[in-house]
Formats: C-alpha cells, sequence, structure tokens
C-alpha cells in the first residue's frame, strides 16, 4: 500500500471537505472544512491529504507553533469508507516521516481528548505518550524521534 501527501489545492479542496469519520467520532475531529478554512488564518498550518493513488482517503493538517517552535498535528483523520484498512498507520507514518524531513525536529505533538479511546490507543501504538499536560478539554501526547529520523 502506498500513500502520498498531496497539499489542499483548488483542485482537491472539495474532496477533502467531503472526506468524514464516522458520524459516532465528529464530536472528536473538527471538521475538514474548518481545518482549511483555520489555516488561512493561522498561517503556520499546513494542510494535506492522504492519497492512495488518485483517492484522498484522510487528511491532516500540521505546523510549527510560530511562539515556540513545537510541531504539531493538529488533525489527522481517515474517512469513514476507509477505516480499518492499514491507512491509519501507513498514513501517520508517512506524516511523520515529512514532519522530520521539514522541520527537522526531535519531537512531535499532538492532542487528543481522552474519551476517544480508540485515537489513544491509536497514537499510544505509534509511540505517542501522554504529557499529563491538557490543553482545553483535551491531553497532550508527544512522539520523541530518534536522531536518524522516522
Amino acid at each position: 500500500m502506498n500513500i502520498e501527501m498531496r497539499e489542499i489545492s483548488a483542485d482537491n479542496f472539495v474532496d477533502a471537505i467531503h472526506l468524514e469519520v464516522r458520524p459516532e467520532q465528529s464530536r472528536f475531529v473538527a471538521s475538514n472544512a474548518a481545518s482549511i478554512a483555520q489555516s488561512k488564518f493561522h498561517t503556520f498550518l499546513n494542510c494535506c491529504g492522504l492519497f492512495a493513488g488518485d483517492t484522498m482517503v484522510g487528511f491532516c493538517a500540521f505546523g510549527e507553533h510560530p511562539e515556540n517552535g513545537t510541531v504539531w498535528i493538529v488533525r489527522y483523520m481517515i474517512g469513514a469508507a476507509y477505516q480499518g484498512k492499514g491507512y491509519g498507520k501507513k498514513g501517520l507514518a508517512v506524516l511523520l516521516r515529512h514532519l522530520w524531513q521539514k522541520y527537522a525536529c526531535s519531537a512531535i505533538f499532538l492532542d487528543v481528548a481522552p474519551e476517544n479511546e480508540a485515537a489513544v490507543r491509536f497514537y499510544e501504538g505509534a509511540g505517542f505518550r501522554d504529557t499529563g499536560d491538557i490543553q482545553g478539554h483535551s491531553r497532550i501526547y508527544r512522539l520523541d524521534l530518534p536522531s536518524a529520523g522516522v
């Protein structure tokens, strides 16, 4: 399975907007439309689609915090029709490699609602660890990257 990231553009933003998680997951993840809009005001955010061939199977938003230089995954989702098929793990690996290369960072952060047990298991399985810090109603997780990269 090959997954590649492509920047959200005029050619694919409608696909991104239509890509949704399962209804029971929607309270945990902002819509892709909201994330794209947010990136227009927080210009440090980058929005990309995760593609299997020509099909957008997921979406991510990420960036380097302008105040402290930390690198964050702000949004990460796999569309409902593509969940449970390995796209999530593969897409996250592609994203992590991209972040390490783009920012030369030693750690990546994200936040997760504690009641989103599936996401907690997913990110912990990828090596993220709960920092004990809270942002809004979510817990902050950190992945320390080896110096050789991802």
